[in-house]
């Protein structure tokens, strides 16, 4: 969530929509599960309306991964032990991941 700070294309965003796509995000990564009816439910956000969201933080965790931003303190804040590095788990190299930031990718 903190890349999406250095981001002028997520300023638009509430921060609880931001909030929602990262957990939709990481428990699509981390445990393969969609969105749910309930989480859809209390958030107010269905899955189609988090999408472009997800996109974006997909685009970012691309560019900082491939080094393509100069905006790396976030990585490097998180791959300290202290924070269980964090930025350094393979998911956020995953399949999932590039493609899902391909679509803005291909398209600066």
């Amino acid at each position: 969530m903190e890349l999406t700070l250095l981001d002028y294309n997520m300023v638009h965003y509430r921060p609880s929509e931001i909030a929602a796509a990262s957990l939709a995000l990481s428990q699509l990564l981390l445990v393969a599960l969609p969105w749910s009816p309930q989480q859809q439910h209390y958030s107010t956000y269905d899955a189609t309306h988090l999408k472009p969201i997800m996109q974006h933080i997909a685009k970012n965790i691309v560019m900082v991964n491939e080094g393509k931003t100069k905006f790396k303190a976030v990585k490097n804040k998180y791959s300290s032990s202290k924070l269980m590095k964090i930025s350094l788990i393979p998911h956020l190299n995953s399949a999932i991941v590039k493609t899902m930031a391909a679509a803005l990718l291909s398209n600066p």
